[in-house]
């Protein structure tokens, strides 16, 4: 079985990121941060394999553009604490060509996320073909028809368990809440409530996106090379799952040193072995 990982974050002021930042490295480019004055300046780092934009329906041509992107970002986006971007960093099973990894990847964006209004920036990197992943910068609010940024959030009227709209009581005198508008007379009120515009901050989404991105990959693969988003205890295997080593550690280990992370992956496939070697034993 090929190797799963899908992993979702925010990238936010709260933690003194910057989108423009964050582009700029993931794409390997030389991109101004108009809010601090700062070059973010990438172009030597090396493993970008290649970058790209998708945009959705509405979303101005001009976007396309990575420095336009982030920077109009940044601008919507004014809060001190708010979110910038989400970012899905996914691998791909070393059996994929780069071909397949382009395609397999443009797809799972337009099905997930460009399709449902977000615009996505990606970058491929891979070092020596040992850790081939993607890195998938999207926006955090769509677009309405005019190509105008959307709200992200919206009001609707709150409704009691059986669908009826609530009524605003004045506390002094018990009755509900009246307004006089020019041209429509007297109106009553209703309470009203703030909701997202969207859902993509649903948490239901993060187990969406996992499932349908081994459900892409599972495309390129041999049926006994399928990925499963599911954890090993969800699958019912009895084996104890290793953690992701990132192209850092493996480059350590190419030096001759010792990473951590690759350390405990050979100790975490030792058990496994011993845990085999086991069950084959008490099979016998």
């Amino acid at each position: 079985m090929a190797m799963f990982h899908c992993s979702i974050k925010i990238i936010g002021r709260s933690k003194g990121r910057s989108a423009i930042a964050s582009a700029a490295y993931r794409s390997g480019e030389r991109l101004y941060n108009e809010e601090t004055g700062l070059i973010h300046d990438f172009t030597r780092k090396g493993g970008v394999v290649m970058s790209e934009i998708m945009l959705p329906e509405n979303a101005p041509e001009e976007y396309k553009d990575r420095q336009k992107l982030w920077t109009e970002v940044q601008k919507i986006e004014k809060r001190s604490d708010a979110q910038l971007a989400r970012e899905v960093e996914v691998a791909f099973p070393v059996e994929m060509s780069r071909d397949e990894q382009i395609e397999c990847v443009r797809a799972f964006i337009l099905d997930n996320f460009v399709s449902k209004g977000m615009c996505a920036d990606f970058a491929i990197h891979d070092v020596n073909g040992e850790n081939p992943h993607a890195h998938i910068m999207l926006t955090v609010r769509g677009f309405d028809e005019n190509g105008n940024w959307a709200a992200k959030q919206k009001t609707v009227y709150a409704l009691d368990e059986n669908g009826n709209r609530i009524p605003q009581i004045d506390p002094k005198t018990g009755e509900q809440k009246v307004r006089v508008r020019k041209g429509r007379g007297i109106e009553k009120m209703w309470v009203r409530v703030s909701v997202p515009s969207n859902d993509w901050n649903d948490h239901k989404k993060a187990e969406e996106w996992r499932a349908s991105w081994a459900e892409h990959c599972n495309r390129y693969l041999d049926k006994d090379r399928q990925i499963d988003h599911r954890s090993y205890k969800r699958q019912g295997i009895d084996r104890e799952p290793t953690i992701h080593e990132g192209v850092t550690a493996r480059q350590m280990e190419r030096d001759g040193k010792v990473a951590d992370r690759c350390e405990i992956n050979r100790r975490i496939r030792q058990r496994n072995s011993i845990r085999e070697e086991l069950k084959k034993m008490a099979k016998e």
